[in-house]
């Protein structure tokens, strides 16, 4: 450290403070970082990699980013999942003696983004800390772009119950950053889960700032309570010390007051669905499990939210979906307000689309990023406050009512914007016009200075070209030079003698008078004392808007609600849902329900609707047999569906519902492998059973789809088999189930145990194959058609005969069957070539919507489309066709 220059000592000093950053170390008009950080933005950024002296033998390895084009590149560092510390020279180097004085004035890491294109608008972009002490979570998870601030607590009897409850929270909120206490760090097993299956950024945080007592004092001082009682937060020692070290972090990564963070909120787990992350993939909640987009998904089919806050809070709702049946009808009612007046919709549709995103505009508030612009988007959005209060008042509805506050709808704070802020504003403060004429004196002042000086250079252009008789004179200016007066030089013989040259260019001199000097330091002095006073004033109104920031969050909750309402409700009356009954009853009943986005794929004309009864009696265990591609995983993922949309408030798309409220909805669907720890197909599947197995009850509703294919038949029938039991037997769960298979001897189960009934998918047999139907029927499927499936898939025709004819030996029951299959051949018909009709060699006699059906046909990427897709693209050839 001697040998270094007195800078690098700086720099390297600072860098202890932040050893797991890149540090953006400013130096004039760029940020430069070294050593290995240099060697790391480098290659991340794919910027030149330099060299500094430093005071040793070899140069330091530099590389830098401009100051005015830094948020760029922190961007694009931070989406790699780095942490950027920002240090800025606290001092003009111009004064400073010695060293220039530096400080970190804040940390960018993925959790603390606060604007900017990684935010999604519709998203919350969450923080979370975590504490684990004697097998009990204490959970904080803050987006502090949005204040959006919850607590809870987890305890577990043991290790597996807390990481299988933290696997289910991590699921539902998808964090982008978690800081951990040294006991959970060190758990190799925990930080696996969240930094390998979730691929989330996890970071050790001192023990010390988990102190209950320090975290506790700095809860109250945020939210300025008198004690943690009055945040629901007495005796939540966990809970406590995680919000406590979350608090604790920002303050030292942040540097500044958040001010905009006013509300926290403890949560209980139980009085929300439960859903494991197994569940929210196979049930595609969010995103899709192929191409991990929000279309196709659930949540793409209900969202038709106007605003970001709208999308956000619907977003949620999917996600956490509510037990409490008084929570369900207050919901369900609002929606079926918006839903009985359907015609006025598009209205209330108008109204939102005026409305910004109020929340993160607290956020840029309280982090001083707030722009004028910005200012005139939040009086934009708190003028359509009025409109609401008018559009509710019109509706018939006590729960709207009581959701939306009329008696506050910020009309003061709006008033203050409108008299203070220019209509015109710019977005950026320096470039002038931000307040408005008659808000300040001295700026008024300086403005008819400004105004006055313009007036005074024009005529002073007009006056010069009439005395000199130079035509193409101009009065000019420019940020080096000033005012000054440009004659070509052509015209030079008639300069007067009054003309000072100021500077020569090839083609024209520029000149100043006297008068001209005097009164570009006039000008330039109320120019300069004009940006001044505006920047002075304009922070002086952030101030005053800081105070406000509680007021604006309530009521942008309250719009938030309301867009997500208007959301369900319009899909609703699009989609032709029902308002669903909810009951206590252990029931659930469907009558001719749709899967919403297989339905929205296809189109509803093409959507067969199918009934579900499950009750916790007779019908407590459906049993689907059936071919693949018939339908029965769509059947069972939509009931599911339909259940869990009743549970957020939402319509359904059915007939008619009575939806009986379920604690949890365990799904074990398709298959995959779990490279990253090592599992393979088989041993996911056992895994994901095991914990339904473990964690359903009677009040659970179960989705299982071909449980037992990975291993060997009579291995995989037996454990089938066993799981009925077992998910049957009231002793231990009783759950409704619906359990699709091909194992066909699962079927003589409804003989054996009461409340247990087979369902299969209809179809029809034609020679030229199978037709399905689509309809669930009762009674089993008297064989699986997998052979059909195949020449479906276009299989080669050899093939499918072959298996045809194993098939054939296998259910005959011959001894020597396997002997025999090693030596036959497959019989041929003449000619060599199978009896399957070429369909490419009958093209000269199909019509011209047939040429485009196969042309499309041939030029279809099957090995990249899902099923859902292939059935869109044969729907629409049959309509042309």
């Amino acid at each position: 450290m001697a040998e270094l220059t007195p800078m690098m000592i700086q720099y390297l000093k600072i860098h202890e403070e932040v050893p797991d950053a890149l540090l953006f170390f400013r130096l004039g008009d760029f940020y430069e970082m070294f050593f290995d950080d240099a060697l790391k933005a480098s290659r991340e950024l794919e910027i030149a990699l330099t060299g500094r002296d430093c005071g040793l033998d070899e140069r330091a390895p530099m590389c830098g980013v401009p100051y005015h084009a830094a948020q760029t590149y922190i961007t694009r560092l931070v989406e790699k999942g780095y942490k950027v510390a920002i240090c800025e020279q606290m001092e003009d180097p111009k004064e400073a003696k010695g060293i220039v004085k530096r400080e970190i004035i804040r940390v960018i890491s993925p959790g603390t983004i606060s604007e900017g294109k990684l935010l999604e608008s519709k998203k919350n972009n969450y923080l979370m800390t975590l504490y684990l002490e004697n097998n009990c979570l204490g959970i904080a998870s803050l987006d502090v772009s949005t204040g959006d601030f919850f607590v809870t607590e987890m305890k577990g009897k043991n290790k597996e119950q807390w990481m299988a409850q933290l696997s289910d929270e991590l699921g539902r909120l998808l964090p982008a950053e978690v800081i951990l206490n040294p006991e959970l760090f060190k758990d190799s097993q925990a930080l696996g889960l969240i930094e390998n299956n979730f691929g989330i950024l996890a970071s050790l945080y001192p023990e010390k700032y988990f102190n209950v007592r320090n975290g506790g004092k700095r809860i109250i001082e945020q939210f300025d309570v008198f004690a943690l009682g009055a945040l629901d937060l007495e005796r939540r020692d966990h809970a406590v010390a995680a919000a406590g070290a979350l608090l604790g972090y920002l303050d030292a990564t942040q540097k500044r007051a958040l001010t905009h963070i006013k509300t926290i909120r403890y949560y209980n787990s139980k009085d929300y669905m439960v859903l494991d992350l197994s569940t929210r993939r196979n049930l595609e909640l969010t995103q899709t499990l192929r191409t991990l987009e929000k279309r196709g998904s659930l949540l793409g089919v209900l969202d038709k939210t106007v605003t970001a806050m709208g999308g956000r809070t619907l977003r949620r709702w999917v996600e956490a979906p509510l037990l409490k049946t008084e929570s369900i009808f207050e919901r369900q009612g609002c929606v079926d307000a918006f839903y009985n007046n359907a015609p006025r919709l598009p209205e209330f549709k108008t109204i939102l689309t005026k409305v910004y995103d109020l929340e993160r505009l607290c956020g840029k508030l309280s982090f001083g990023s707030i722009n004028p612009k910005d200012l005139l988007a939040l009086k934009q959005s708190l003028g359509a406050l009025p409109l609401i209060k008018d559009f509710i008042d019109t509706i018939d509805s006590e729960k709207l009512q009581q959701l939306f506050d009329n008696d506050d709808i910020l009309e003061d704070i709006w008033d203050y914007i409108e008299k203070a802020i220019d209509d015109d504003a710019p977005m950026v403060l320096k470039d002038g016009h931000v307040i408005k004429t008659g808000f300040h004196q001295e700026i008024d002042e300086f403005r008819e200075a400004t105004d006055k000086g313009q007036d005074w250079i024009r005529d002073l252009e007009c006056r010069e070209r009439e005395n000199t008789g130079i035509k193409n004179l101009k009065v000019k200016y420019n940020r080096i030079f000033g005012y000054f007066i440009e004659i070509t030089k052509s015209n030079l013989s008639q300069v007067p003698e009054g003309y000072i040259r100021k500077q020569t260019l090839s083609n024209a001199e520029r000149y100043f008078t006297p008068e001209l000097k005097d009164m570009e330091n006039k000008i330039l002095g109320a120019q300069e004392g004009l940006l001044r006073c505006e920047t002075e004033i304009f922070q002086k109104i952030r101030e005053q808007l800081l105070k406000e920031i509680p007021r604006i969050q309530k009521k942008a909750r309250e719009v938030a609600e309301l867009d997500a309402i208007y959301s369900l409700a319009t899909v609703a009356q699009q989609n032709h849902y029902v308002c669903p009954k909810i009951v206590d009853e252990k029931t659930i009943f469907i009558e001719n329900g749709r899967h919403p986005v297989v339905e929205e794929m296809i189109g509803s004309d093409h959507f067969i609707g199918n009934d579900c009864t499950l009750n916790n009696d007779d019908q407590r265990m459906l049993i689907i047999t059936g071919p693949n591609m018939a339908g029965k995983s769509t059947f069972i993922r939509q009931v599911a569906i339909i259940t869990l949309m009743a549970q957020i408030g939402s319509f359904v798309p059915a007939d008619a519902a009575t939806i009986g409220v379920v604690d949890r909805i365990f799904t074990r669907v398709g298959a995959s492998d779990d490279l990253a720890s090592g599992q393979s197909t088989f041993m996911v599947e056992m895994t994901e059973v095991a914990n339904i197995l473990k964690n359903a009850t009677d009040k659970s509703l179960v989705i299982l789809d071909e449980i037992g294919r990975g291993t060997s038949t009579f291995d995989g029938i037996s454990i089938a088999w066993a799981v009925v039991e077992y998910l049957h037997n009231e002793d231990n769960i009783g759950a409704k189930t619906l359990f699709a298979t091909h194992y066909h001897e699962l079927t003589e189960l409804e003989s054996l145990k009461p409340g247990i009934k087979n369902f299969s998918i209809r179809l029809k047999e034609t020679p030229d194959g199978v037709i399905f139907l689509r309809k669930i029927i009762s009674g089993p499927a008297d064989q699986s058609y997998g052979i059909e499936v195949a020449k479906l898939a276009g299989f080669p025709t050899r093939v499918t005969q072959r298996a045809q004819e194993i098939l054939g030996h296998l259910e005959s029951g011959e001894n020597t069957y396997r002997q025999e299959l090693l030596v036959t051949e497959p019989p041929m018909l003449s000619g060599g070539k199978g009896s399957q009709l070429n369909f490419f060699d009958v093209a000269k006699s199909m019509t011209d919507e047939e040429e485009a059906a196969l042309s499309t046909l041939r030029d279809l990427k099957m090995d990249e489309m899902s099923p859902i897709e292939v059935m869109n693209v044969i729907y629409q050839l049959r309509e042309k066709i």
